[in-house]
């Protein structure tokens, strides 16, 4: 009986599929399906990641759709045609400008994109981007409402503009869109050239209704020489 055990044990190998057999077929493999940015991109910059990959099987693997998961995010596959073996690479960028307009503030970024390819086992695969994207400049609020107001009464709105420690840029001017506020800035003596007042007015002789318009910052800024917030107001009739 011992002496067939090894002719047994052959025969059962035989019938094992090997590694490359078991690879037949395209193969989509990368080096990594997620990438975290390791700086702070600030609002405006675009951001570039690109992912490796290699067709890691033995027929040709066709990249069939790359899909971002938003409008700010594009990606482009290189080539999108790969014989076994061959390595390419997909290159993402995402434009962060507007990002941040809803807070003023720094948010966490999370952005995605969908691969298709023909790789019969894994014919979808998911690439993920994240880091943290800032304003250059913050501001203490990130639109005004003047609120309801009787007709005839001047109202004034303060608030701050915050430039980023790290960045060399100056806020020039400002210019209202809205025809009855008024803007004027005035730096603050301990903010070090990094901080300055906004000072915004809504005018006495304003008319009765809604009134709205944008108030443009001008900077120094190469990435956003413009930052713009939405002032509005109700002026009410007079009892």
């Amino acid at each position: 009986m011992r002496r067939f055990l090894p002719i047994l044990c052959i025969a059962i190998l035989a019938g094992i599929p090997s590694a490359e057999t078991r690879q037949k077929g395209p193969v989509l493999e990368f080096e990594s399906l997620s990438k975290e940015i390791q700086r702070v991109v600030f609002d405006g910059e675009i951001i570039t990641a690109v992912f490796k990959f290699t067709n890691k099987g033995n027929a040709v693997l066709e990249i069939k759709d790359v899909q971002p998961s938003c409008g700010c995010t594009s990606a482009v596959p290189t080539p999108n045609k790969l014989a076994p073996g061959q390595n390419g690479s997909i290159e993402i960028k995402i434009t962060t400008a507007e990002l941040t307009a809803a807070t003023g503030k720094r948010i966490e970024l999370s952005k995605t994109v969908t691969v298709t390819s023909n790789d019969p086992k894994n014919p979808t695969l998911i690439l993920t981007v994240t880091g943290v994207v800032a304003p250059e400049i913050s501001l203490s609020e990130p639109n005004i409402w003047f609120g309801s107001n009787p007709q005839g009464r001047e109202i004034t709105r303060e608030l701050f503009a915050d430039i980023a420690a790290d960045r060399s840029i100056r806020i020039l001017g400002a210019t209202s869109g809205n025809p009855w506020v008024t803007v004027a800035l005035q730096p603050v003596p301990a903010g070090n050239d990094k901080r300055v007042k906004i000072i915004l007015t809504q005018k006495a002789d304003a008319p009765v209704g809604i009134h709205s318009g944008e108030i443009v910052l001008k900077t120094t800024s190469q990435v956003k020489p413009e930052l713009k917030f939405t002032v509005r107001g109700l002026v009410a009739k007079n009892n």
